[in-house]
């Protein structure tokens, strides 16, 4: 019989499909050291895979208005606070913005003041939000609002990347908590890649202004008209019909397209290791959960030259860095390239995520709060 089990909280109440892979292996990892472990989650997690012990999962809804409106009701806070009532915290994560995350973590250290409360922060600011348009840069300046409400009441900041560090601490100097950089971690997918035979340039995850799935189309129209031998893959969970408009017929032969609300992870795992390179041809981005996963399939990665890309894609090692302002004839230029030089670059890739990203990492980014959870039992 457990006596005193200390107990962990992973609170992601806003819908974000990949990163579901990632904080589940911090909540697994640190039940590996003894902890009970909740996830008190998004309603559409339960979708998808890597699913867990003790994951209860709350109705809440995507965009500003939704998670407003989640607010306003106030029912989802009073089912989430017994929850807490129910098994006492010891260490909570906060592991995506939300409108209830402020909030929460008042209640939370009111209710427990000697807790240990975190926010895995992904993108303190967007420096420069004028590539996503107007609509889109207004939701991320609310969304730093909400996160700057939550900042104030944590004890710990974990961020994913060293850019995303120094953004991080150029946005809140004056935070009085602790700032530790723990990279995404991804579990492995554990295939068989020898038996995969590479056909795609492909292009995965969220879809708009910023993205660079307009770049992505010309590219695609301009090898159609050209009879150049190249095919390709889309995949989104967004809106894309505004892209698919400016494709023309011959492109849309050779273009294969994944885009439903829910794609799971195995589906775009699959696509990845049938991929000679997966393009991030992002204009502004603080890091990609795209590349680590293009890694553990072996798979290099085509960026763009931002910081947020080149502080992880190393031009002719793991990938290929093209300029900002790319045309198709650059974007072409790196595809040979990469089936030229892909055993070299598929070998780096795939060292790169077992030695930055892989989940058996864990002890190495996080040693802090083993040490922490262990040792200060008067918190705990």
């Amino acid at each position: 019989m457990e006596v005193n089990k200390k107990t962990a909280y992973i609170i992601s109440l806003k819908f974000a499909p990949g990163l579901k892979k990632e904080f589940t292996v911090i909540g697994e990892n640190l039940r590996k050291f003894g902890l009970d472990v909740k996830y008190i989650i998004s309603q559409k997690y339960c979708e998808l895979e890597y699913s867990c012990d003790g994951m209860v999962y709350i109705p809440t809804r995507d965009g500003i208005s939704g998670m407003i409106g989640d607010v306003v009701k106030f029912y989802s806070l009073k089912d989430i606070t017994k929850i807490f009532s129910d098994k006492p915290p010891s260490f909570v994560c906060f592991y995506n913005p939300h409108a209830l995350n402020p909030q929460l973590a008042y209640l939370i250290k009111r209710k427990f003041p000697d807790i240990i409360l975190s926010l895995y922060l992904h993108d303190p600011y967007k420096p420069e939000k004028s590539p996503y348009g107007f609509k889109k840069g207004m939701y991320m300046k609310v969304v730093e609002i909400m996160q700057g409400w939550t900042v104030k009441y944590m004890d710990y900041v974990i961020s994913p990347s060293e850019y995303s560090s120094d953004l991080f601490k150029k946005k809140y100097p004056n935070f009085r908590g602790k700032n530790f950089i723990a990279p995404l971690l991804v579990p492995d997918a554990k295939v068989n890649l020898e038996k995969e035979r590479r056909r795609f340039f492909s292009i995965v995850g969220n879809a708009h202004n910023a993205t660079g799935h307009d770049t992505f189309v010309e590219l695609v129209n301009y090898v159609a008209k050209n009879d150049l031998d190249y095919e390709f893959y889309l995949i989104s969970s967004s809106k894309i019909g505004t892209f698919l408009r400016n494709l023309n017929e011959k492109g849309k032969k050779i273009l294969r397209i994944i885009n439903k609300p829910v794609i799971k992870d195995s589906e775009i795992n699959e696509v990845i290791r049938e991929s000679w390179a997966v393009f991030r041809l992002d204009r502004e981005v603080t890091q990609s959960g795209v590349v680590p996963v293009a890694y553990m399939n072996q798979t290099p990665v085509i960026a763009r030259d931002i910081p947020g890309l080149t502080q992880h894609v190393w031009h002719g090692k793991t990938g290929y860095i093209v300029p900002f302002g790319c045309s198709p004839k650059d974007l072409i230029i790196a595809m040979d390239y990469v089936r030229n030089n892909f055993t070299e670059l598929s070998r780096n890739a795939r060292k790169s995520y077992e030695e930055i990203w892989a989940d058996w990492n864990f002890d190495k980014y996080y040693g802090w709060l083993i040490n922490l959870l262990e040792t200060d039992k008067s918190k705990l």
